[in-house]
C-alpha cells in the first residue's frame, strides 16, 4: 500500500480551485436572531420566512444540500407545508404526494387533536442544478392549509445550512 504525504495542494490554474468529486467545497450557515414569533395564516400560498442563507458556489456544476431546523407551533386542526426556495422559486420537491400541488413541499406538518403542539421540524432539499457561480439565496417558505402556524424564533433560533459538493 502506498502512502502520500502532502503539506500543501496548489491549484494548477489560478482561480480554479481544487475539486474532488463528491467532496464538500464549502459550507454556509445562518442562524436567525431570537426575535418574535412569525404567525402565518395564508391559505395555500407560500410566504417567505426569516430563515435564509446566501452562498456563492465555487463551481456552476456543484450540487447543494440545504437543511433548515425550525420549531413549528400550532393549535388543534392546523397543518402546513414547508419548502425551500432558490432565489424565490420553489426547488423541485420529492413528490407532490396524494394531496396534489397544494402540498408540494419538502416537509409537511399536521396537527389533528389535543390542543397545542410545539414540534422541531427539519426541512431538507437538494439543488443538483446550481448552474451559476453568482450568489444564490435559499430561503424557507411556509404555507398553511388550515389554521394558524407559528414559526418560533424565541425558543430556539431557526438555522439553515448549505453544503456545496463538487461533481
Amino acid at each position: 500500500m502506498s502512502q502520500m504525504f502532502v503539506d500543501e495542494i496548489v491549484e494548477k490554474t489560478s482561480g480554479n480551485g481544487v475539486k474532488i468529486p463528491g467532496h464538500v467545497l464549502q459550507t454556509v450557515n445562518n442562524t436567525s436572531p431570537p426575535t418574535a414569533i412569525e404567525t402565518i395564516n395564508n391559505n395555500d400560498v407560500y410566504v417567505a420566512t426569516g430563515v435564509h442563507a446566501t452562498i456563492t458556489p465555487k463551481s456552476a456544476t456543484s450540487k447543494l444540500l440545504i437543511m433548515c431546523d425550525v420549531h413549528v407551533d400550532s393549535a388543534t386542526g392546523t397543518n402546513c407545508t414547508l419548502a425551500i426556495h432558490k432565489d424565490g422559486t420553489l426547488l423541485a420537491p420529492h413528490s407532490a404526494g396524494t394531496g396534489g400541488a397544494a402540498y408540494n413541499g419538502h416537509a409537511y406538518f399536521n396537527r389533528l387533536s389535543e390542543g397545542r403542539l410545539l414540534l422541531h421540524q427539519t426541512v431538507m432539499a437538494s439543488d443538483a442544478a446550481v448552474g451559476s457561480t453568482s450568489a444564490i439565496t435559499y430561503k424557507l417558505y411556509l404555507k398553511t392549509h388550515s389554521g394558524l402556524i407559528y414559526l418560533r424564533h424565541d425558543l430556539s433560533c431557526p438555522r439553515i445550512f448549505i453544503w456545496e459538493m463538487a461533481s
